[in-house]
């Protein structure tokens, strides 16, 4: 059962995520957090215990949102399989634009990461998120609108591999497309439009090959 977060713990998580992505989890102290944060070192360590902790909290609350969102939409009875793959394209691109600052630190932390509890975490949420594309997957197989055959690990490794490589070079791709990039907050929408749709495209491709084609 997940514990509620109260306002304090959620301002300090807040905080925490800027001083993480702008120094690095190594670089960042707890004393840098407690000041961004306008708490004492104590109120930290009374909530979360450690630094570690905290980014542990950080991540939990993070994923167990995203998780949430795609759960409603995999569980969906009003939308058709193809239907509900576009929504999860579309949830989890705004899941990054609006979360980019936690994505872009849990991209340099694994590169880093060694074994341990958040390195579980991570390999948790990836086996969670993977079972419920499979179900997305068998429900559109059983309806016959799926092909047989589909491999749901490199399906998730297209979505995300994807995603992240466009964030990653999002100034590069706005001047190869000749617009002005914003803040990392504010992409432009016009790009992310055509991440999307093409993202889509490309599922459905994958998807129903051999079977769209059928006379």
């Amino acid at each position: 059962m997940e514990t509620e977060l109260n306002d304090k713990q959620l301002q300090i998580m807040d905080k925490a995520l800027e001083v993480f992505a702008e120094k690095g989890f190594d670089s960042a102290s707890v004393r840098d957090i407690a000041q961004r944060a306008e708490v004492n070192v104590a109120m930290i360590s009374y909530y979360f215990g450690s630094k570690e902790k905290l980014l542990e909290a950080i991540f939990r609350n993070h994923t167990g949102n995203m998780r949430k969102k795609i759960e409603s939409i995999i569980h969906s009875k009003t939308h058709d399989p193809l239907e509900k793959v576009d929504l999860l394209i579309d949830t989890y691109v705004t899941v990054i634009i609006e979360n980019h600052s936690f994505h872009q630190l849990m991209m340099r932390e694994q590169v880093l990461m060694k074994e341990g509890p958040l390195y579980t975490l991570i390999k948790d949420m990836k086996t969670q998120n993977r079972n419920l594309i499979e179900v997305a997957v068998k429900a559109g197989q059983k309806a016959g609108l799926f092909q047989k055959h589909i491999d749901v690990n490199m399906l998730a490794v297209t979505l995300i591999g994807t995603v992240n490589h466009f964030f990653s070079n999002y100034k590069f791709i706005c001047q190869e497309r000749h617009t002005k990039p914003g803040k990392d907050s504010d992409f432009d929408a016009e790009s992310t439009e055509k991440l999307r749709s093409h993202i889509k495209v490309m599922f459905k491709a994958f998807l129903t090959y051999g079977i769209s084609n059928k006379k």
